[in-house]
This record gives C-alpha cells, structure tokens and sequence, in this order.
C-alpha cells in the first residue's frame, strides 16, 4: 500500500488561498477569510492544526520571545484553573476561553483587551465536570462568537461587543450531570449555518448526543443520539444500535457515549465527523449484564450527514469498550494517495493506541498500526475493521495490567499535520493501567465518577507477575511524527512529564508543543531536532495557533494546569515550583523573554484538632466516602495539587465543614453542595477520617492517574 500526500485546491467555502509570502493552504478556509488568520478551532475545516506562514522558520526560530501576554482570567475562589483554549484570530481581535467559560477578546498585535463575557456559571456546575471547569474555546462565524458554557448553555455573542445575541439550554435532562468542556463547531452549507455541540459527563451518569443549532436563531435543527436509553427510540440509527445492546442494559446509568471534544466537517461532502466517549459504566458486562457485544456508538467515529443529521457511516474504534478508550480525540482530514489513486481520507489516534486512516467518503478502513504500547488487541483485521482482541485485557474474573492506560496513549490534547512533511505529530502519553471489576451492586451515585471498575497504574514490584510479558513500565509523555503512509514512527522527542500540550506545525518547517514541566518548545517538523526551548513556569496544557499581521507572525498559546491534573502534581510538573496561573502567552520573532511566575511558599502549618471518640469503623468508612465523593478534586493525604488541601484545614474551617459539603457556602467558587448524597453523619465521618488520617502524621500518598472530559 502507498500513500502521498496531495494538498487540496479551493473549492467550496474557499477563501484567501495564498498568503502574501505565496504560500498554500492545505484545506479550504472560509469565505472571505484571511489566510494570515486562524478562523476556526483547527484553523480550517480539516482540522489539521497546520498554517503554511513561514515568517517563522527553522532558521531564525531562535529569536523567538515573548510579544505579550494576557493574565486577566476570572477566578473564583482560591483554585486557579486550567487554560485549554485554541486562541481564534479573526479580523485582528484574537478570541479564547478561560475557565467558568468566560470569553476574552483581545488585540490580536497588543493583546490590549477589547471586552469579555462571563456566562456567571453556576459554580455547582463544577460538580458535575469530571476533570475542571474547563473550556477549549469559542467559534467564529460571520461575526459572531459561539461559546458552550460548563453548565450547558449554547450562546451567541456579538463579535465586537460581546453582546448576548442568543442563549439556548443543550441540555435534554437536567436531573442528570452534563456539562459542556469542548468548542462548538460551525457547519455550512445550503441548508444554512449551524452550530454544532456535544456534551461530557459518560462517567457522571449521562446519555450521550449531539446537537445541531441554527447560527442565526439558536433553534435545534437535530439532535443525533448515540446510545439509546430507557425510552422510544428518537432516530433510526439508535433503533440499529439497540441491537448490540444487552436487554439488561444498565439504562439508569446512562450509558454514556458523549460528544465531548472532537468534530471534522468535510464541506464538499457535507459529512459532520463526531468522535464519540466511553461508555457508562466503563466495563461492558457491568453495564450489559452477562454479555459483552459492541454497543454501537460508544469509541465511535460517525459521519452525520450536516443537514439531516441522519448517519452515513460509522466505525467502532474499540468495539466492548471497558477500558475508557474513547475516541473522542482530534480528527484530522487530508487527502492522501492509496496505490495510486487518491482518497479523502480521515485520520484519529484515539485512546486505544491505534492509528486510523479511513476513507471519509464511506468510512472504508484503509489502515490501523500501533503508534504506541497497546495490548489490549493483537492487531486490526483490515477486512472485518474489527480488533482481535487480547485474552490480557480481560478484567473480568482477576485484575489485569493493560496498556495504554486510562489516560489513553492520545489524550485530548490535539495533534497536528504538515502537508509538507506527510507527517501527523501526536502528543502520546505512555503508561500501563491495572484494571479490576470494581464488584458488588452498582448504583448511580449523582456528582461523582460512576466507572464501575479499578483503575490504577501498576507497581513494577508488586504487580510484577501480571506485568510478565508486557512492555517494561514507563510513566512518561513524548511527542511522536508519525509517518502515515508507512504507518510508523519518523522520530520522536525526549521523555517530558506526564500530560504534554496539544501542537501546532507550521509553514516554517516547525512543530510547536508546550509541556507540564512549563516549557515551550520549536521542533524541526522533519527530523525532532529541539531549536528553540522557552520556560514560562507554567503548564501548557493547551494546542499554540498562529497568525500574521503587518507582516509578523504570532505564535499563541495558553497556559496554566488544570482539567484532571489539577487534583494531582505528578513529578516535573511547573506547579510545584511555581504559583499556577491562568496565562495567554503570545510569541514573536525579536520579542523578549518570559518573566517567571512567582515561586511558590510554604504554607503555614495548621494543628489539627482533637478527634474525640471515634471507631475504627466510622474512620474508614469516612475514607470510603472521601474516596468516592472527594479525591476527585482534593488529593488524598494533602498531596501536591490545585485545590485547597483538606490535610492542612485552619480551625475556621474544621468550624465549618458541614456548611461547605452540605450547605454549599462556597458554592460560587465550585464547591458545591452534596446533601443530595451525603448526610451529616457522612459530612462527620469524612472530616474524621482527615483529623485521624493527619495525626497518624502520614507520608503523602502517590495519587492515582485519569483522563479529562
């Protein structure tokens, strides 16, 4: 099989074609657009993270500094949050989220600001979000800005003012815990412009879908439904999918399959490409009793026709999904040469480890390799496009260590394609999970993860007889260039800390990738080689863009650790250093150097108080409910992390610990109630299992890993 790439001509919804410099653009942008912009979250409607502007090239990438930066973020509370945005320039203002979904725009040249929006979330939305009050970002369209709020709002404002134009609610149940964390996505065609949003919360308990709005009006135009549930079924195509559906079906647990990231959109074909989540519960016979069949959409590509909303293909990235694979994460569209004939093709690196190359017109699969450690599958039949499954991957009757992890061996953080080196550069994670069926009864517990399995990372030591046979543990990120047309590895960078930062490749023969270690990094697209390496003392967790005015190129990226991290510094992570804060740094050749945040001080020690008479019992009980209800956010033993750490509570606190967990008097800074599940006696139990827990004066524990909706 060969493969070549093929850059593809304007057609339709094309604009600007060329930059002043000549050069090409490898998929059409908006009419009317600027080449020198970067108008939609993948910059055009292939999604491929790629601008042909080469001011900046390997060359004189050295002179890179700091043009200026942006730290104005809403923050509520004491907890700094995550910055996972893809900045849009449209029109020189250049538009991005922060947390709580508030929007920003800002002077694309001086970042002096221009106005914000804050949708004032309510806080106990936090709750609901497995991983942060995250956002990754705005649509631009025809002047006006789309956002998707935490709490699930869908609005439009006015792209100079800000003002509200629309608001409309996304959400079909409000008993359940969805929220919004990813970017609409703009559709276009002659049936008009759309907006389109999905939603996360498989864990929390929610049924997964996607909808379609009209730009103009905010009126539903469809809704696509990926699992079915306890009702009629709303669409044909969830009436084909209850078919792989045991007739035992956990339905009161949702069953999950949420749209909560990734979408493509092929304007000539007019397909809407959807990635969809893991499902809910996470092992297959917990949520389909006694069976394990495929449970169509879970970790699923579909292609929705745009103006229907009616499905013309699907493919199944991992079929009985139990190990949290999703395939959520960023679609990349290209046009390629498959033995001599060209194809339209779209390419994923999902959680599983697998690289897809599919034909996008039928869904055909042209190619599926390993791009990192995967044993949960042998390999992939290319006739059947189906796994052949490990017998190490079942978890069933005795925990077993499978690779990737829950985090998956691609996260969200999105990759990027040069059409000049016929590469893709995915930010993988490397790391094993342990994995066992979680046992007893399971029931839905509202406002906390609802997994139904153990998910932990191994101990070389103790787990060392299941690990037998399997690749040797790493805990480690790395950026991969993988090739494919050959469907292997070019190069690949150094090992970073864990959780590296989406990329951005560029006409200038550069990958740009930030880490959690807070550097930001210029690689040499075609070979790896490092050429420029700034420090900024923060995480960056998000994708860079790129732009060019007056001649200038801009490189943005925003920083700051958040999402599942957030609970947990890991080794080499910025924040243990430095006080983690909310930043927008944008870089240009001749600019000048980052100025480091301040470094974090020691926090003044407080005595605990006196446990009084309390069992045995009651105290692991209380660690029973901190874990269930609590370590999703505050790390156990008052390990390293972003929220307030609850091994460390001043006497005012202790004072008021049933009016923060029941009463929700720090609801607005996302510490919302939980009286809908636990009782005071609970409240009492948790706060002694942490008095108890602090006079045992413990070592801080080694805080278990995840993903991030």
């Amino acid at each position: 099989m060969r493969f070549s790439v093929v850059l593809f001509t304007c057609a339709l919804l094309v604009g600007a074609c060329d930059t002043p410099g000549g050069e090409t653009d490898p998929f059409p942008l908006p009419s009317g657009t600027s080449a020198d912009e970067w108008p939609l979250h993948g910059r055009g409607f292939g999604e491929q993270r790629y601008t042909p502007a080469d001011r900046i090239d390997t060359q004189n990438v050295g002179d890179l500094g700091l043009a200026f930066t942006f730290d104005d973020f809403v923050v509520r509370g004491r907890t700094h949050r995550g910055v996972q945005a893809s900045p849009i320039m449209v029109d020189g203002t250049l538009y991005f989220t922060g947390p709580w979904s508030v929007v920003y725009a800002i002077d694309a040249k001086t970042g002096t600001p221009k106005w914000s929006y804050d949708p004032e979330v309510d806080g106990a939305a936090a709750r609901l979000a497995c991983c942060d009050a995250v956002n990754r970002g705005v649509a631009v369209w025809k002047g006006v800005v789309y956002v998707g709020t935490l709490d699930g709002w869908l609005v439009a404002l006015d792209a100079k003012t800000g003002a509200v134009r629309w608001r409309v609610d996304t959400i079909t149940d409000r008993t359940r815990a969805y929220t919004i964390t990813g970017a609409p996505r703009i559709v276009s065609s002659r049936a008009g412009d759309r907006i389109v949003i999905g939603n996360g919360g498989a864990e929390m308990g929610v049924r997964g879908y996607v909808s379609a709005f009209d730009a103009a009006t905010g009126k539903l135009a469809w809704r696509f439904f990926t699992v079915p549930g306890a009702g009629p079924d709303e669409h044909p195509e969830v009436a084909e999918a209850r078919r792989t559906w045991s007739a035992n079906a956990r339905w009161d647990m949702g069953g999950g399959g949420t749209v909560w990231d990734s979408m493509a959109y092929d304007p000539d074909l007019g397909l809407l490409y959807v990635g969809v989540g893991n499902g809910g519960p996470w092992p297959a016979w917990v949520r389909n009793p006694g069976e394990r069949p495929d449970n169509l959409y879970l970790s699923s590509i579909l292609a929705i026709d745009a103006k229907s909303g009616r499905l013309k293909w699907h493919y199944q990235t991992t079929p009985g999904d139990s190990w949290d694979y999703t395939a959520t994460q960023n679609m990349i569209l290209a046009d390629i040469e498959i033995a001599g004939k060209f194809r339209k093709v779209i390419m994923q690196a999902p959680k599983n480890g697998f690289f897809y190359v599919l034909d996008r017109a039928s869904g055909e699969l042209l190619s599926a390799e390993k791009f990192t450690n995967a044993t949960w599958a042998e390999h992939i039949d290319l006739k059947t496009g189906r796994p052949v499954f490990s017998e190490s991957a079942d978890y069933r009757a005795a925990a077993k260590v499978v690779w990737p992890s829950t985090a998956g061996g691609h996260n969200w953080q999105p990759m990027a394609y040069s059409p000049e080196t016929g590469l893709v550069y995915i930010p993988t994670l490397e790391m094993p999970m342990k994995f066992e069926t979680q046992g007893g009864e399971i029931t839905l517990a509202p406002g906390a993860n609802n997994v139904g399995a153990r998910a932990a990372p191994p101990s070389p030591e103790a787990d060392a007889a299941m690990m037998k046979g399997l690749p040797a543990f790493t805990h480690q990120a790395v950026l991969k260039a993988w090739d494919p047309v050959k469907g292997r590895i070019v190069w690949q960078s150094e090992p970073m800390p864990w959780w590296n930062g989406g990329v951005l490749a560029t006409g200038g023969g550069l990958v740009f990738q930030g880490a959690a270690d807070g550097t930001f990094t210029a690689y040499d697209a075609a070979t790896g080689k490092v050429l420029k390496r700034i420090e900024t003392g923060l995480a960056i967790m998000a994708p860079p863009t790129s732009y060019v005015i007056d001649g200038t190129q801009y490189i943005a990226v925003a920083a700051g650790l958040g999402g599942a991290m957030n609970g947990r510094y890991l080794p080499g992570f910025a924040a243990h250093t430095y006080q983690n804060r909310e930043h927008l740094f944008v870089f240009r050749l001749g600019g000048g150097k980052v100025t480091l945040p301040p470094r974090i001080e020691p926090a003044q020690q407080n005595p605990p108080p006196p446990l009084g008479k309390v069992s045995e019992q009651e105290i692991a009980r209380g660690q029973g409910l901190f874990m269930q209800f609590c370590a999703r956010c505050h790390a156990p033993k008052g390990a390293p992390n972003g929220y307030p750490n609850l091994w460390n509570m001043p006497p005012e606190v202790y004072d008021a610990f049933d009016a923060v967990v029941l009463e929700g008097a720090l609801a607005y800074g996302g510490m919302a109630s939980f009286s809908d599940v636990l009782t005071p006696a609970d409240s009492k139990a948790i706060r002694d299992y942490i008095t108890a827990d602090r006079l045992r004066s413990p070592e801080p524990g080694k805080p278990p890993l995840g993903g991030g909706h």
